[in-house]
């Protein structure tokens, strides 16, 4: 092979490797605990890599603001997201009416769930449906053998 077929298969390799991309969503929560039950609506984007297999690491930032009569309140998380790209776990930080809290969950495709635990005490649980899907990336063509000369 020349070092010109090399290459280009090397940059259709590489390119195909994984995927870079940052998508906007909105969704809902039911939001429930000793404190707090209602609903609450959110949005925000997420910034993933996923490799042909799937394989998905991104991280999330979320507005997430009650509606309706109830006390939920308004919150933003921060959170790191890992696994597949259909389902991952999620991890993070977030600041709200009642304070600062750790969050986590699960992350899945067109579903969420997972719970807020307060540092100054108190929790709350949610269950939600949102429009993001994260789509695997094609897979890189095999490359073409150059033909022998003879």
């Amino acid at each position: 092979m020349n070092k010109l077929t090399i290459a280009a298969a090397a940059i259709c390799l590489a390119g195909a490797a994984s995927a870079n991309e940052t998508k906007g969503f909105v969704g809902l929560n039911w939001t429930f605990g000793p404190d707090a039950s209602g609903l609450e609506g959110f949005i925000g984007a997420m910034n993933y890599d996923v490799d042909p297999d799937g394989d998905t690491n991104g991280a999330k930032l979320a507005l997430h603001l009650g509606f309706g009569p109830g006390p939920v309140q308004g919150k933003i998380k921060l959170t790191g997201l890992t696994g597949k790209n259909d389902a991952m776990g999620e991890l993070g930080l977030g600041y709200g009416s009642h304070g600062f809290f750790g969050t986590g969950g699960v992350w899945g495709e067109h579903w969420n769930l997972g719970g807020d635990l307060y540092f100054n005490g108190g929790w709350e649980g949610y269950l939600g449906l949102h429009t993001l899907k994260i789509d695997k990336p094609a897979p890189a063509p095999a490359p073409v053998p150059e033909p022998t000369p003879g």
